[in-house]
């Protein structure tokens, strides 16, 4: 039971969160971050956000510095949250680099190898 509702914030927080990227934080820096998935805690006290970054390199050690100016906002993205969603308790937001990409595209490379 927890996990659906878990998984229903998850969905809310990766819509609103994406806006408040999108639409809120005018730095130049974040302008190409996708929101790829959220996974909210069974307790719903941390949401790991994961992103990419469109438009340029899809690896994390060129993507890095995203990560580390994601951190600095993540405060700011989490106030933002609190005015938009009611929910009694708005998790703790950290970003983390989706390595699910890269991971598909080191598996479609081999494939390609083996033809």
């Amino acid at each position: 039971m927890t996990s659906n509702r878990s998984d229903k914030v998850a969905d809310l927080l990766k819509k609103e969160i994406s806006l408040i990227i999108t639409n809120e934080i005018k730095d130049i820096r974040l302008q190409n971050i996708n929101i790829t998935a959220v996974k909210v805690s069974d307790d719903i006290g941390i949401a790991t956000v994961f992103y990419t970054v469109i438009g340029e390199s899809i690896h994390k050690k060129e993507s890095k510095i995203d990560e580390k100016i994601l951190k600095k906002f993540s405060g700011m993205v989490r106030s933002n949250l609190s005015k938009k969603i009611k929910i009694r308790r708005v998790p703790k937001i950290k970003f983390r680099f989706d390595e699910s990409i890269e991971y598909s595209e080191n598996i479609e490379k081999l494939l390609k190898n083996l033809k």
